[in-house]
């Protein structure tokens, strides 16, 4: 019964997971399918290709993301723990994007239940992912960090071209992204503070006070 009930569970997350990822992704391509639809009837060439790049470009990055997805299942997170598996994160996207990426930790192994860490781990993807789509960056810098009250931080921050802040990133998709992100901050009972000015770069920051003991890990919450 109990086996049955993981495998349940993990059926569970990987829907969700596949929602709010790799769905908006494949959302996103069919709509620039009916536009280059119209581009075509209208017989402009150069638009044409445009967009072709456009959508040659989401079908890379939905490759991208499901690859994520798949490694994290394969690699379950109470067998590595947050801080290693934030470590090879960083490094796995300074090697598939070139973008210089520096992880960081101010703390010891934070004691957290396995769902916990699986939404702070996808809030650490999502960013990096808005990054490789739109930032322009050349150095990331990810810090996980514990403060004195027993709140954890994650900071994930670029050296790109920056949004204006006010208008929540108006370049297509990028505000799913962070939409996404702030929702698996609410679910954490967090907060999700994003800073940017155009030319600036972006800050993102997870604020969070840990809840689930470690020795809780195999009473996983799925929201």
């Amino acid at each position: 019964e109990a086996r049955r009930l993981s495998i349940v569970e993990e059926r569970t997350a990987l829907a969700h997971e596949l929602h709010d990822s790799l769905a908006q992704t494949l959302a996103s391509l069919r709509f620039q399918v009916r536009m280059l639809q119209d581009v075509l009837r209208s017989g402009d060439r150069q638009a044409a290709c445009d967009d072709l790049a456009r959508i040659s470009n989401g079908l890379d990055e939905a490759h991208t993301e499901l690859r994520e997805l798949l490694h994290s299942f394969r690699a379950p997170m109470e067998q590595r723990g947050l801080t290693k598996a934030l470590r090879a994160l960083a490094e796995r996207f300074q090697q598939e994007s070139g973008i210089q990426t520096f992880f960081q930790t101010a703390c010891r192994e934070p004691e957290l239940g396995s769902a916990e860490e699986m939404q702070i781990m996808r809030i650490a993807q999502e960013a990096l992912a808005n990054i490789r789509k739109h930032a322009q960056a050349h150095t990331v810098r990810m810090l996980l960090g514990c403060q004195a009250d027993g709140q954890l931080t994650l900071l994930v921050e670029d050296d790109g071209v920056g949004f204006d802040n006010a208008a929540k990133a108006g370049r297509p998709g990028e505000h799913i992204g962070l939409a996404i992100m702030e929702e698996r901050a609410q679910r954490l009972g967090g907060r999700l503070r994003i800073e940017s000015e155009p030319g600036e770069g972006t800050r993102l920051e997870l604020v969070y006070r840990p809840r689930v003991r470690k020795d809780e890990k195999n009473r996983r919450w799925l929201a």
